[in-house]
C-alpha cells in the first residue's frame, strides 16, 4: 500500500487571505479613487484628453482679464486651490467609488449646453470626468495587487 500526505496549509492560508480581502474591498476602492482623481486632474492640466477641449472664446478671455485673471488654461482659473478643478473629490463605498464635482456649473462644463441669462450663451462640452484607457490598466493592476498580494 502506498500512502501520500500533502500539507496544503499554505494553500489554505492563501485562499483564506484571498476570501478575506474580497470581503472588504475598501482599501482597493480608495486606491481606485486616487487613480481616477489624479487622472481627472491631468485632464484639466492637459486641456482635455484624449481629445483637446475647444479653445476659450475671445469674450471669455476678455472677461477673465477684466477680473484680473490671466486667461490661462481652460477650466483652470484657480487651479487645485479653487474653482472647478479644485472641487473634484471622491467618496469610496464598499463596492464602488463616486467622483464628485461640487460646483453648480460642473455639469454644464462637462456636457456643454446653453447657459447665462436667457440661455443665450453656448458652452461647449469639455468632458473632464473622463477615465482614460491607461487608467483602466492601472486600476486593473491595483486590483490585482490587492486581491493577490493584499497590497493597496
Amino acid at each position: 500500500m502506498i500512502s501520500f500526505k500533502c500539507d496544503d496549509s499554505a494553500v489554505r492560508r492563501m485562499i483564506e487571505g484571498l476570501l478575506k480581502r474580497l470581503s472588504n474591498m475598501a482599501p482597493a476602492i480608495r486606491v481606485i479613487g486616487e487613480i481616477v482623481h489624479e487622472s481627472i486632474q491631468t485632464n484639466f492640466e492637459e486641456g482635455g484628453r484624449p481629445k483637446k477641449w475647444e479653445e476659450l472664446k475671445s469674450t471669455t478671455i476678455k472677461q477673465r482679464q477684466k477680473r484680473g485673471h490671466w486667461p490661462g488654461r481652460i477650466l483652470v482659473e484657480s487651479g487645485v486651490s479653487g474653482g472647478l478643478m479644485g472641487s473634484i473629490t471622491y467618496k469610496p463605498y464598499p463596492k464602488k467609488v463616486v467622483m464628485l464635482a461640487n460646483k453648480k456649473y460642473a455639469a454644464i462644463h462637462h456636457f456643454g449646453g446653453k447657459a447665462g441669462r436667457g440661455r443665450q450663451v453656448t458652452i461647449p462640452a469639455r468632458p473632464y470626468m473622463m477615465v482614460q484607457d491607461e487608467d483602466w490598466r492601472e486600476i486593473e493592476a491595483a486590483l490585482g495587487d490587492f486581491i493577490v498580494r493584499g497590497k493597496a
